[in-house]
């Protein structure tokens, strides 16, 4: 829905069209998402810089004619560039849990994306879908620590026509439903920390060198400390562990523990072993600082403040006879966990790692896919069951769409804005 707003202490008979959006943080409240994009929003950003009261005029809601002729499928990708992903998730929000619409947004506004994961959970409404997000801005996000597993986040502008069939394919084969990808993340953000670590290991060691890991962590270990030194040299240290209180909910604010004099050669730190987790278990879900200061006290054996080799290889070894006797829940946390890392290995960029079964961005071979599913399709349509929507102000966003949609017989609809 939409609504006309008024405010007299910019003009008295200038009336603007937005997008209104629940408020997250406020029950039966409502939001709207204004971008500055000509003179009259150019103003009120202008006015209201800080928090402020200030009276205006608001007429509606009115529905928009998009809503009915969009989502006519059970199935449907919402495109969305700029602002329009605010009625794109009005729309996603209204049928979640009635008909599945993934959502693929290409923005340059680092504000804007951060404002929306951090505010709005889109991986609850997308939960039987996926969500895209092609960030083509200069400055680095600052994102949530651990987004859903059905959101993927890229840099740089989307291919159209590989993105869509990768979708598309993931469903209609049923080799990739987002759904079943959720239900694995959750089962692993209701497992404790230690048993996730242990049990993403168990795999993680058959499919990387346990050399390879550790040195990496001894790496990490040495450029840690020598970054942190140079940008403000420390006291020199006691040799101990510095416990002072951090904010338990993102352990990459730990601090540097020691100066790169103080670190043993070939001995990881926290900071390393954080690291090392971070590269090699990406599938693992969230965890806290004092969980991953518990696993490194449990792996340091003499107390040092250091894991040499000999730790390393010792917790490794009792991971892997572990691993032998996994119980059922442990094997389903497993299988949970493998799926998990499998999808964000499939994620990475195009041109770097892909997953052999299943890459959901799509590439030629799910063109392939679809090109053949319409080839030997006998007189149906058997892509009736799609629509694809558009909302932004990108005229060649549109054109590419219309393109894709004319070669694969979806239906296709445009916000106009007309409204």
């Amino acid at each position: 829905s939409y609504v006309y707003v008024m405010c007299p202490w910019i003009s008295k008979y200038q009336w603007h069209a937005f997008t209104i959006f629940p408020e997250p943080t406020k029950e039966n409240h409502t939001m709207l998402c204004i971008e500055n994009s000509g003179d009259w929003t150019k103003e009120l950003h202008r006015k209201i810089r800080v928090p402020c009261l200030r009276p205006l005029y608001v007429l509606g809601p009115y529905k928009s004619p998009f809503s009915d002729a969009a989502v006519t499928t059970s199935n449907a990708i919402a495109v969305a560039s700029g602002i329009g992903i605010t009625p794109t998730l009005s729309l996603v929000l209204n049928y979640a849990g009635k008909k599945r619409i993934n959502v693929v947004w290409a923005c340059r506004d680092p504000g804007l994306v951060e404002y929306i994961l951090h505010k709005i959970d889109i991986g609850a409404i997308t939960k039987k879908s996926y969500a895209f997000i092609f960030y083509t801005g200069t400055r680095e996000l600052a994102l949530p620590k651990d987004l859903p597993s059905n959101i993927f986040i890229f840099t740089g502008r989307p291919h159209l026509e590989h993105t869509i069939t990768g979708i598309v394919t993931a469903i209609h084969s049923g080799d990739g439903l987002p759904e079943e990808i959720y239900e694995a993340q959750e089962k692993i953000a209701n497992a404790p920390f230690q048993q996730r670590m242990k049990v993403a290991l168990s795999r993680v060691v058959e499919i990387y060198n346990k050399d390879e890991m550790f040195e990496y962590a001894v790496e990490e270990t040495e450029k840690v400390a020598a970054a942190a030194v140079a940008e403000d040299p420390a006291p020199e240290s006691d040799g101990t562990i510095d416990t002072a209180p951090l904010d338990d909910s993102d352990p990459e604010t730990a601090p540097l523990l020691f100066s790169p004099d103080e670190v043993p050669e070939g001995q990881v730190s926290l900071k390393g072993l954080d690291s090392m987790i971070s590269e090699f278990l990406g599938g693992i879900g969230e965890y806290s600082r004092s969980d991953i200061e518990a696993l490194f006290h449990e792996i340091d054996s003499d107390g040092s403040g250091f894991i040499d080799r000999d730790e390393f290889d010792d917790f490794i070894g009792m991971i892997t006879m572990e691993s032998r006797t996994l119980s059922d829940s442990q094997h389903e946390l497993l299988s949970a966990m493998e799926r998990s890392m499998d999808v964000r290995r499939s994620s990475i960029d195009s041109s770097v790692r892909r997953s052999t079964h299943n890459n959901i961005l799509g590439n030629d071979t799910t063109i392939r896919y679809m090109q053949n599913l319409l080839k030997y399709s006998e007189g149906d349509n058997p892509l009736e069951d799609w629509s694809i929507f558009y909302c932004g102000g990108s005229n060649e966003i549109a054109q590419i769409l219309r393109e894709v949609t004319s070669k694969y017989n979806i239906d296709f609809a445009v916000e106009k804005f007309d409204w």
